[in-house]
């Protein structure tokens, strides 16, 4: 997936109850509500400093595990090619997924530097199911970046993002389709393990650190900080 502190806007679905007086105001009013939800902990001076950085993680974290309806999405990133894999695999490369693409966004919307967000209109693509446009503005330019959400059990929930016109499950399933095209569910599965082990790494690493620093009075941070 492409850099940019714009990523950001990929993980502001948090699923919240709304009550509007029709779909697509239910929809706007969701995406609208959740992206002011994220950017609140963005902006909060109290996690502005290195030292407070996984405390507001942890909130942004917390947003992640509810935000994404990680079947629904699993789903629609394997397309056809899930009919291959077992219940077992499913609920594997839906847990891997998962797992990438937060720690991939964290990694990117800690970078965020007050960026403006404008939204748009919000338009019915079917009886449940709703596109609304925002406009992320830098310094030198306007990125489109649309959000398409599903209204069901009484809630909404984030399914695709579609980021200059390139859309998130698409881009996704291109990349999982080549790999199936020659190899196995179980290979898929594997490269996704290895990929997950390796970005999850230096988060591993950094919160054992910080243990440590707290368990030896500072003494092991600065012994390594020589290092």
């Amino acid at each position: 997936m492409k850099r940019q502190p714009v990523i950001i806007l990929l993980i502001f679905f948090f699923v919240i109850p709304v009550s509007a007086s029709t779909p697509a105001d239910g929809a706007f009013d969701f995406v609208s509500t959740s992206v002011d939800k994220v950017l609140t902990i963005l902006r909060d001076p109290a996690c502005k400093e290195e030292s407070t950085r996984e405390v507001q993680r942890q909130k942004l974290r917390t947003i992640v595990e509810t935000l994404f309806d990680c079947d629904e999405i699993s789903r629609r990133v394997l397309g056809r090619n899930r009919k291959s894999f077992t219940p077992e695999q499913m609920d594997e490369f839906s847990d891997l997924f998962t797992r990438l693409l937060e720690k991939i966004y964290l990694d990117k919307i800690q970078k965020y530097s007050d960026e403006k967000v404008i939204y748009g209109k919000a338009t019915m693509l079917s009886e449940n199911k709703a596109e609304v446009e925002t406009n992320v503005v830098t310094a030198s330019k306007q990125i489109p970046i649309n959000y398409r959400v599903v209204y069901k059990h009484g809630e909404w929930s984030g399914y695709d993002v579609i980021i200059e016109g390139v859309s998130l499950v698409r881009n996704y399933r291109s990349q999982f389709n080549k790999i199936l095209q020659k190899k196995t569910p179980e290979d898929l599965l594997q490269q996704l393990r290895e990929k997950v082990n390796k970005e999850e790494a230096p988060t591993k690493k950094a919160a054992l650190l910080k243990e440590n620093c707290i368990t030896t009075g500072g003494e092991f941070c600065r012994e390594t900080a020589q290092l």
